[in-house]
């Protein structure tokens, strides 16, 4: 019987579910892994996944340094290790019996959109792709983050709804508004609002950019003289975003994490 696993088998696409996923789990009060039904065992057994992984992935994406095939076969095991444990433990099965299950939680789950007991509103359509009083969306900003060395992140950010295509924003919105601050992997504080004091706040006019954050480190504690440096990672919200009519902003999606290179 072939496997029938939704969670995705490349390295870039398992990258992102498993960051969106642990990033979603431990939401809400009470966290979205209760209202999945998920025990306190498989929320740990998740999150080490991703302990595991990002080393790795930081590895793999240095092209030029870390990168070497034993790396990519180790990341390639992550997965199919993934995979066999939701099997067993029927994590997404899990998730696809919630009720009250939301469009977001089907979203960051890639489970199909039916499973939600209502759906998103659709952003109103606009006469122009300019900025205007008018037009209001309730689409929040789906983004993929690909780090590429040097502390640069690559950011494509699509509509929530959709969750795959290309970047673009959304009608009568011309900027991309996001938050942004760079900690210490294992870092026990993360920010999970996007009211955090520690963020700084950005703005792109573009839906595909490029961001350097090693102007974002205010937050990292200074290192002992001749002791290894942690790996970094970046958490960011975003949101659509008007220039000229602010107050018909978007709402924030977030906290999501990306290593650094």
């Amino acid at each position: 019987m072939p496997d029938q696993s939704i969670i995705p088998r490349d390295i870039d696409g398992f990258n992102i579910y498993l960051s969106q996923t642990n990033d979603h789990l431990i939401l809400g009060s009470p966290t979205n892994a209760v209202r999945f039904g998920w025990t306190s065992q498989n929320l740990s057994d998740w999150q080490d996944f991703k302990s595991d992984w990002d080393p790795l992935y930081f590895k793999y994406s240095d092209k030029k340094g870390g990168y070497t095939t034993a790396i990519k076969t180790k990341l390639e095991v992550i997965i199919a290790k993934a995979i066999i444990y939701d099997r067993e433990n029927k994590l997404i099965l899990k998730v696809k019996s919630t009720v009250g299950l939301t469009p977001d939680d089907c979203i960051i789950f890639k489970v199909p959109k039916s499973y939600a007991i209502t759906s998103l509103s659709p952003h109103q359509s606009a006469m122009t792709s300019e900025p205007n009083k008018t037009t209001t969306t309730s689409e929040r900003v789906f983004p993929q983050l690909k780090p590429v060395g040097g502390g640069l992140v690559k950011i494509d950010c699509l509509l929530w709804e959709k969750g795959s295509g290309r970047a673009h924003k959304p009608e009568g919105y011309d900027l991309i508004e996001y938050k942004v601050a760079v900690f210490y992997s294992g870092t026990s504080d993360l920010p999970t609002q996007f009211t955090d004091a520690r963020f700084s706040l950005g703005y792109s006019s573009k839906a595909s950019f490029m961001l350097d954050t090693n102007v974002f480190t205010s937050n990292l504690p200074a290192t002992e003289p001749g002791a290894a440096v942690p790996l970094k990672m970046a958490v960011f919200f975003f949101r659509w975003a008007k220039s000229k009519h602010p107050n018909l902003n978007g709402p924030w999606s977030g906290p999501f994490t990306t290593p650094l290179l």
